[in-house]
């Protein structure tokens, strides 16, 4: 790979992915702090490859994807508080494609942070990621430039979201954002499930005791009227799991059953992933979400008045337009 993506005197932080990669693009800047750049190749310095293992090398080196922070520093030898900040913005930036794309990478994301001194690119620190599980519905989809473009403007808004003053602070957003994150990366399909209605639960903030007829009522904001049945029904896997019934729905194989929570948790993959990036990318929105007493009000407008406030309702269906059966063996649905 050419290296003018980072220049002498600069340090970086850098999130590398093995995607697939709609389109070209040479380096970019995205945002204020935020570049990309597609389709070249990392080499890890020699130092590090013995480090890292020839297998994780290779996985590096295999990368097409980078999401990049970097700044010139008068001490690119030094791992100080610049690479902290470099990192936190490479991270929100990641997160920021989370939410705008459902992709899941072919091994772990990378994350490194280093400088460039005399026309080299070293190393200081390097971590994994998770990665994120392929959906049965869509197991690889390409990222698009535009997602990239949104992800630069939503990791810029989670820096800002970070240091905004909100009354009450965002503790409960925080907390809701992290258990989607985490979602992304579980293993098991019916946890996955059960982890994106409880991103549902943190923004709807049901009553006690009406949970299950709140989940149905309250996610009209997000997707519009009509769906009450289908809510109804991810909000039985959820509490299913919950209370450890999986069995219900794994005991024993049935191809029907299992295609259809494949259909379910891209419906509420997607539902909760545009409703935090809808929360993130306005900041109007930011002191209705952040915690418990202003969703409080926020729940207690009518519900004309809390619409007029969030916007335009999202299609949930949208997420199953291309779903097709056919091309799914029983293996990808947990046959054995």
């Amino acid at each position: 790979m050419t290296q003018s993506w980072v220049e002498d005197g600069q340090k970086y932080a850098l999130v590398g992915l093995d995607v697939k990669f709609e389109g070209t693009l040479s380096l970019q800047k995205l945002a204020p702090h935020l570049w990309a750049f597609a389709d070249a190749k990392f080499t890890v310095p020699a130092n590090w490859r013995e480090w890292l293992g020839s297998v994780r090398t290779d996985e590096v080196e295999d990368c097409n994807l980078f999401l990049l922070s970097k700044l010139t520093s008068a001490a690119v030898d030094i791992l100080d508080a610049e690479n902290q900040a470099l990192q936190q913005r490479a991270w929100t930036f990641y997160v920021g494609l989370l939410l705008s794309s459902a992709f899941a990478p072919a091994h772990s994301p990378v994350f490194i942070t280093g400088s460039r001194r005399a026309g080299e690119i070293d190393i200081r620190q390097q971590q994994d990621f998770d990665s994120p599980v392929p959906s049965v519905v869509r197991p690889s989809p390409p990222v698009h430039l535009p997602e990239l473009q949104q992800a630069a403007t939503l990791g810029e808004n989670l820096e800002s979201l970070g240091t905004a003053a909100i009354p009450g602070g965002r503790w409960r957003f925080n907390r809701t954002l992290k258990v989607y994150t985490d979602a992304r990366t579980a293993p098991e399909i019916l946890d996955r499930i059960h982890q994106y209605c409880r991103c549902l639960d943190g923004l709807i903030l049901p009553d006690q005791g009406k949970t299950k007829q709140q989940f149905k009522s309250k996610t009209e904001l997000f997707i519009g009227p009509g769906h009450h049945d289908l809510m109804g029904e991810l909000y039985d896997v959820r509490s299913a799991v919950e209370h450890l019934h999986e069995y219900r729905y794994l005991e024993r194989f049935d191809r029907a059953l299992r295609l259809d929570l494949v259909r379910k948790e891209a419906i509420a993959e997607h539902v909760a992933r545009n409703a935090l990036a809808r929360v993130i990318g306005e900041p109007q929105l930011w002191p209705h979400f952040g915690n418990t007493p202003a969703l409080t009000r926020f729940w207690s407008l009518t519900p004309a008045e809390r619409q007029k406030v969030w916007g335009a309702p999202l299609n949930p269906m949208t997420a199953i337009a291309d779903f097709d059966p056919r091309f799914i063996n029983d293996g990808e649905l947990g046959a054995r």
